[in-house]
């Protein structure tokens, strides 16, 4: 089956590149709709003392839940995905076990992984995103700085590391990535020069063969 144009339903992005199931890809995977997303505060760090744990909504749950349906449909599943890395908070984990319970992996393929962690805030943690994460969804080296939190340029660079290093352990079959907002767009913007900012529980699926050096 040929993915050659665009598909958009039920929070799924296949982008236009994209060639047949049989050849690798990545899918990288935003988690659904979660409780620090609807109070719209900053939740990045386990590690930061105002940091609080954060789960999926029950609207969260159903997206993943249609996503996951999605992913099947177009020929995704345990058959063919290789490993899946997933980010350590919460409401990500929860969205990757919810797909494993559908079945679209096993959960011996499932890696847990901090560099796919959201953007950190640094003294913004816990507080409201508006004058921290912007519309842009870009952090500037100087405002990471005055808040010691993370720059987009820094976590591009980790996302990045995490590429290589998966490049290196899964030569065959997809990839899953289950990931943030801004995680993913760098992600995404790394291996296809183009921005998209995923909307809740949207995939986006980027062809891994014949890659060419990443900058």
């Amino acid at each position: 089956m040929k993915l050659r144009f665009l598909f958009l339903f039920v929070g799924i992005l296949f982008n236009a590149q994209a060639n047949a199931l049989q050849e690798r890809h990545m899918i990288v995977l935003r988690h659904g709709e979660s409780e620090d997303v609807v109070m719209k505060v900053c939740n990045s760090n386990p590690k930061h003392a105002q940091y609080k744990p954060a789960l999926l909504t029950d609207k969260g749950r159903e997206q993943v839940k249609k996503a996951a349906e999605q992913l099947l449909s177009h020929g995704f599943d345990n058959r063919n995905i290789k490993a899946v890395y997933v980010s350590t908070l919460p409401r990500a984990v929860e969205t990757a076990n919810l797909l494993a319970q559908i079945g679209v992996f096993s959960l011996d393929k499932m890696h847990l992984e901090e560099k796919l962690n959201e953007i950190k805030a640094g003294d913004k943690e816990g507080q409201p995103q508006s004058d921290f994460v912007t519309e842009t969804w870009w952090v500037g080296d100087q405002d990471a700085h005055a808040l010691h939190a993370e720059s987009s340029t820094l976590l591009r660079k980790r996302m990045l590391e995490l590429y290589d290093e998966i490049e290196k352990k899964h030569p065959d079959g997809h990839v899953l990535i289950v990931t943030h907002g801004m995680p993913s767009m760098e992600l995404i913007d790394s291996l296809t020069k183009t921005k998209v900012k995923l909307e809740l529980a949207q995939a986006y699926i980027v062809p891994l063969a014949n890659r060419t050096e990443l900058v």
